[in-house]
């Protein structure tokens, strides 16, 4: 009986599984099923990265020539795509040619979808081709957010020229009084050292003002820092250059920056409480040039203020209250910082909105909400926030937003991070996460220099002195114009947020002067510095990407409605086989079968 028993309860337990897995609907997937015919047959999108890094010496030549390959290596119909910071199709090979911008894989399966949409039909399906040398700095970290590719029948297919050939770059330029610290770093082997100029202007052959020779390891970073002269009336470009470093991209061994005139506006700081969060807020003031940082206590206010930081005021005194309305009221900017305080009196000030407690308690990733707004610009991909305040604000007044880590990386949408609301004749800005570690780690990543910079150029609704390339830029009036070290009028490319919010692009590096009715500035433009790093992703990351965007096919290249190209339904044969052990637990349980069949041979025996 004890073994009857047993092997009866392993029968109803074998069907209950087997119920549970069939109502899940499982899949079988299969590689794909796709003839050297049918491939040769489709048509051909040919994307080729434009990027920064493809100027590295040798990498662009391999990329034009597994370009022509590919064009040649078939007969369906064929067209070029170039990757900088958008994609854009082009007539032919002989029309693509590498940038200066930065390229970001996470957007390249969005991209390649709506490009999709603008291409003919084509008989035998379009398969897109990617030529790059796929820089691990321009992969995200979360694999899924490279996958998920739909437009194209035929899959992507990844080709990677060029190498990890050894690189020197100058990635920073801080400014702080008269002292320039510049950080040079090494993407190489081998030790080497390098002679470090600090110049006045574009050139470092020209006007040097000071030169170093430092020694900086392989693949380590050095800080090399300099005095400058006294401030003058006009605002001045510089350049820190790193010279004889014959590596394998010129085009980042120096990095230019502005230094303001004796006129430049104050930057105020409104800090009540102080603390740990006031001395990350001024060793990010320090890292900028353009503004004098000076604390405001009372109401007696300096006379000319580019923006004020509110650092987490909390409950602020009557005159602080009154001067800070006069100072929205007249067109002025404020940055509004949360934290404990903000969130104990529960009222946005100025504004009059509630603030209250995100109950959260899981790390969420920063979403660009606006993506041409000049605040977006930055790396906020490494952004955890895992507490955080919530105010009422609508989808145009959200610029970044927040989702949990494990959602979909097409998500659209979600609780608001940084906000802008307009007050009077002003604009508030409002970041709903303390300056503290433990709400976030936004302190210790570089973003959070670029948000107060970039916040305090927006606000001021001053023309900033430094930006990035093709990189949306906060230009502070309607009739700003641009001109080259040449004098040549440069038009700057604006689309979507970008022209919503005054905000430009520039495509090359160089030093621009930025002209407004009755005012006049220099405009600093670099190149991303993550670009300097030539390091491609593994081999094994490579392969598991390219597995994910190989076509899924059926048998006999048949997809059913419903089930997705290449799986097999494992849903019906799981019933089938539960309803088998269904007819044996039951002949099982009323016949005593097969444990008569053991009784009766034992009889026999």
């Amino acid at each position: 009986r004890a073994l009857a028993h047993k092997v009866l309860l392993a029968l109803r337990l074998a069907l209950l599984a087997l119920l549970v897995f069939a109502f899940a609907q499982p899949v079988l997937e299969r590689a794909a099923v796709e003839s050297d015919e049918a491939g040769a047959a489709a048509a051909r999108l040919i994307v080729v990265d434009g990027s920064l890094s493809m100027r590295r010496r040798g990498v662009w030549p391999q990329a034009m020539a597994t370009a022509r390959r590919l064009r040649d290596d078939g007969a369906g119909p064929v067209r070029f795509a170039l990757a900088t910071d958008a994609l854009t199709l082009v007539d032919s090979v002989a029309d693509l040619q590498p940038g200066w911008a930065r390229f970001d894989f996470a957007e390249l399966p969005r991209a390649l979808d709506a490009l999709a949409l603008a291409l003919p039909e084509a008989a035998g399906g379009w398969r897109a081709h990617v030529v790059s040398d796929f820089q691990a700095s321009a992969v995200p970290e979360r694999f899924n957010a490279l996958i998920g590719v739909e437009g194209f029948a035929r899959g992507v297919r990844l080709h990677v020229v060029g190498d990890a050939r050894a690189n020197w770059a100058v990635e920073s330029v801080r400014v702080a009084g008269e002292r320039v610290q510049a950080v040079v770093a090494s993407f190489a082997a081998p030790e080497r050292g390098l002679a470090v100029t600090l110049a006045r202007g574009t050139s470092a052959g020209v006007n040097a003002a000071e030169a170093q020779r430092v020694t900086v390891p392989a693949g380590a970073r050095r800080q090399v820092e300099f005095a400058l002269p006294a401030l003058e009336r006009a605002p001045t470009a510089w350049q820190v250059a790193i010279g004889d470093a014959g590596d394998a991209l010129a085009h980042d061994d120096a990095r230019l920056f502005v230094r303001p005139g004796t006129g430049a506006a104050a930057v105020g700081v409104l800090a009540p409480h102080g603390g740990a969060a006031l001395r990350f807020l001024e060793a990010a003031l320090a890292a900028r040039s353009s503004a004098r940082a000076v604390a405001l206590e009372g109401d007696a206010w300096p006379a000319r203020l580019a923006a004020v930081v509110a650092l987490d005021p909390g409950q602020l005194s009557t005159a602080q209250q009154r001067r800070l309305r006069r100072h929205v009221d007249e067109g002025g900017g404020v940055l509004f910082l949360a934290g404990p305080a903000t969130q104990r009196q529960g009222v946005l000030p100025l504004a009059g909105l509630p603030l209250n407690a995100n109950p959260a308690a899981t790390a969420r990733r920063v979403l660009r909400a606006a993506t041409g707004h000049p605040l977006a610009a930055g790396a906020w991909d490494d952004v955890l926030v895992t507490r955080s305040l919530t105010l009422p604000a609508t989808p145009a007044e959200t610029i970044l937003s927040l989702l949990p880590s494990a959602a979909a990386a097409g998500a659209a949408s979600g609780e608001p991070l940084l906000v802008e609301k307009r007050v009077g004749r002003g604009r508030v800005l409002v970041l709903l996460t303390a300056l503290r570690r433990d709400w976030s780690n936004l302190v210790l990543r570089p973003a959070f220099v670029t948000l107060v910079h970039g916040a305090i150029d927006y606000l001021a609704r001053e023309k900033p002195l430094r930006a990035t390339v093709a990189d949306p830029v906060a230009i502070g009036g309607v009739a700003v114009q641009l001109f080259d070290q040449d004098g040549a009028r440069v038009p700057g490319r604006r689309q979507g947020f970008a022209a919503a919010y005054r905000a430009l692009r520039v495509e090359q590096p160089g030093v621009y002067t930025a002209r407004s009715p009755g005012s006049e500035t220099l405009l600093a433009v670099n190149v991303d510095a993550r670009e300097s790093d030539p390091r491609p992703v593994s081999a094994d990351f490579l392969g598991r990407w390219q597995e994910a965007l190989r076509p899924r096919t059926a048998p006999n290249n048949q997809v059913g409605e419903d089930a997705p190209p290449g799986t097999t339904p494992l849903a019906g044969a799981l019933l089938a086989l539960a309803l088998v052990l269904l007819l044996a637990e039951s002949a099982a349980a009323n016949t005593g079968w097969p444990f008569r069949f053991g009784k009766a041979r034992q009889a026999a025996a």
